[in-house]
C-alpha cells in the first residue's frame, strides 16, 4: 500500500520535546468544549467532550473517585529517572513550583485507547499540556494544548501505536522561550479519564460537515471496507469555500486488527490533510481528525469520503 506518511520523530530529551511539539490554543472559561460538532445538516451532535459521540467509560464520571497522587521532585524530565509515575485513570496534584519548571509524568496508556486529559490550574498558571511518545523513531503524533492563566484546558488523545508515553506540563508563557514563570502559586490538577469510542458511521462516497468541539478535541468516523478497495479521505478546511482556521491532521486506524494505517498532516502546500490508496485488509476502519494549529477561531471542516485516490 503506497501512501504518503508524515514521520513524527520521538524526542531524545524530554525537556526538549516539551518545547518543540505542535501546539493548539485553548482559552475557554470553564474547560467546556468550544461549541458542538455538527452533522451534514448543521445539527449539533451530542458529545461528552470528544469527537462525534465520544462516550465516557463506566466509572469515569466526575462523581466517581479516581486514584490521586501528589508530585514529588525531581520531576523535570532531564533524565528518565527524573519523572513521576501517574496512575491512569487518575489525578495528579502538582505545581510549576520554580521559574521555568516543567513536570513529566509517565503514563500507562495503550494502543487503541481514547483518553481525555483535563488540566485545572490555579489563577497564576497558564497551562501547557503535552502527551507524547518518547520511544525513539516511533510515529505516534504528539498531542498538545495550552490555555490562558487560570483557565481549564482539555485534551483528547487516541493512541495509534504502542509506545512509552509521558504527560508533560509547563506554563504556556515559558514555551517556546523561557520567561521565568513559575512558583509555589502555580499549582494544578491533572486528570486522565479513559473514554469509549463512538464514531459516526459513514459510507463512500459522501461528505460530512463538522466542527471540532475545541482545539484539543478529536472527531471520529468509521466505515467498513474490503481489501483492495480504492479510497480517498480529504479534509477541506483551508480549502473550503469559506476557509476555516482548522490546521488538520488525519489518521486511519484498523479497528478490526488494531493497527494504524497512515497519518497525514499537510496535503502539498495546504494545511489540510488527506489520505488514500488501497484498503490493506477487510475490516472496520476508524478515521481520527484533529487540530494541530494555534488559531481556534473556527474549527469547522468538510470531510470528503471518495472512491478515488486524492
Amino acid at each position: 500500500m503506497q501512501l504518503a506518511t508524515r514521520s513524527f520523530l520521538a524526542p531524545v530529551a524530554l525537556s526538549v520535546a516539551l518545547g518543540s511539539a505542535a501546539v493548539v490554543a485553548c482559552g475557554t472559561d470553564n474547560g467546556d468544549p468550544v461549541g458542538p460538532s455538527v452533522d451534514d445538516a448543521g445539527t449539533p451532535v451530542t458529545k461528552d467532550g470528544g469527537g462525534p459521540a465520544a462516550e465516557s467509560d463506566a466509572g469515569s464520571d466526575a462523581a466517581t473517585p479516581l486514584p490521586s497522587g501528589t508530585e514529588s521532585e525531581p520531576n523535570d524530565g532531564k533524565a528518565e529517572t527524573e519523572t513521576n509515575p501517574m496512575t491512569v485513570p487518575g489525578e495528579m496534584k502538582a505545581a510549576i513550583g520554580t521559574p521555568n519548571d516543567r513536570d513529566i509524568f509517565t503514563v500507562g496508556v495503550s494502543q487503541g485507547e481514547l483518553w481525555e486529559w483535563t488540566i485545572t490550574p490555579t489563577a497564576e498558571l497558564a497551562p501547557h499540556l503535552a502527551v507524547f511518545d518518547i520511544t525513539p523513531d516511533n510515529m505516534n503524533p504528539s498531542r498538545v494544548v495550552f490555555g490562558d492563566a487560570g483557565k481549564v484546558a482539555l485534551l483528547e488523545h487516541f493512541v495509534l501505536r504502542p509506545g512509552k508515553f509521558v504527560a508533560g506540563v509547563r506554563d504556556a508563557r515559558n514555551v517556546p522561550t523561557e520567561t521565568g514563570k513559575g512558583g509555589p502559586g502555580f499549582g494544578y490538577t491533572l486528570r486522565a479519564v479513559k473514554k469509549t469510542l463512538a464514531p459516526v458511521a459513514v459510507s463512500f462516497p459522501s461528505t460530512k460537515s463538522g466542527r471540532l468541539a475545541g482545539p484539543g478535541a478529536l472527531d471520529f468516523y468509521s466505515f467498513t471496507a474490503t481489501k483492495g478497495t480504492i479510497f480517498g479521505i480529504v479534509v477541506k478546511a483551508a480549502r473550503k469555500a469559506q476557509p476555516s482556521t482548522l490546521d488538520s491532521r488525519l489518521s486511519l486506524y484498523n479497528l478490526t486488527t488494531k493497527t494504524p494505517i497512515i497519518t497525514n498532516d499537510n496535503a502539498g502546500t495546504s494545511t489540510d490533510s488527506q489520505v488514500g490508496g488501497e484498503i490493506p485488509e477487510n475490516g472496520e476502519y476508524l478515521v481520527v481528525l484533529e487540530n494541530e494549529g494555534n488559531n481556534p477561531a473556527d474549527l469547522s471542516y468538510e470531510l470528503v469520503f471518495q472512491t478515488t485516490q486524492p
